[in-house]
């Protein structure tokens, strides 16, 4: 490992630049795919959240509640 950083200290300005993009590159590439292939064990099914299942009852509830407010908002603006 010494060998490798003493040739890396001698190398042109250039060259040490392209090895650091490529070793930055190389760990953000690992650290991705670690974190791509955990990503679907660590997230939950939203059908199998009573939480999401009761929001997905409510929601057209609450958009008709919406709408109507929205329209005698503009019948109040036209009087």
């Amino acid at each position: 490992m010494t060998n490798f950083l003493k040739n890396l200290q001698q190398k042109p300005e250039p060259a040490k630049k392209i090895i650091m993009w490529i070793s930055v590159a190389f760990i953000m590439l690992a650290i991705f795919s670690f974190w791509l292939l955990t990503f679907p064990a660590q997230t939950q099914n939203p059908e199998d959240n009573k939480t999401a299942a009761k929001l997905k009852q409510e929601l057209p509830s609450v958009w008709q509640t919406f709408k109507n407010q929205i329209g005698n908002l503009q019948n109040l603006w036209r009087k």
